[in-house]
């Protein structure tokens, strides 16, 4: 057990770490702030890009939902995400919970191989996912995308899940 001297020499005040919560406080401004622009300038009645707008529309949301190969690609994507969400998260938590009660020896190089789209630049995972896709004609389908996407999601939910587990 701790004295209370020793105790007291590891509390860290509120006032010591203020620079702590400035610095934090910056760092969502910074993270905020594009936000803050951007949705006044998607209001803008103008052709180009400007801050402030000079007058308020609705022009660019009523040209996206008119637009049938927006709402196109839009369907696309929340299909694709639905999809992805439905295979990366039952396969990252089953994975997880495997790597948390196992007792193999070989479970760091399962980790290593479960984390690896983490690790590896995607553009490489790109090119590789490519011609493994064109050999299946995968390419362009729905399904190819779903199982990249899976394959790009489900490290995120290893990780998040062995969190959780280990906690």
């Amino acid at each position: 057990l701790m004295s209370q001297d020793a105790l007291n020499e590891t509390l860290v005040s509120h006032r010591q770490r203020l620079w702590l919560y400035a610095v934090g406080v910056l760092v969502l401004l910074f993270l905020i702030l594009p936000v803050l622009i951007v949705i006044p300038m998607s209001f803008s009645d103008s052709r180009f890009l400007t801050f402030p707008p000079p007058s308020l529309s609705l022009r660019w949301y009523q040209a996206y939902l008119g637009s049938p190969e927006w709402m196109d690609a839009t369907r696309v994507s929340l299909t694709a995400a639905f999809f992805t969400t439905l295979l990366a998260t039952p396969l990252g938590v089953a994975a997880a919970y495997g790597l948390r009660v196992a007792e193999a020896r070989f479970l760091r190089a399962v980790q290593l191989v479960l984390l690896m789209p983490l690790m590896v630049p995607i553009i490489i995972i790109a090119i590789g996912v490519f011609f493994v896709f064109a050999k299946l004609n995968l390419v362009g389908t729905m399904l190819g995308l779903v199982l990249a996407h899976t394959l790009m999601a489900t490290p995120f939910v290893v990780v998040t899940t062995l969190a959780g587990l280990r906690g």
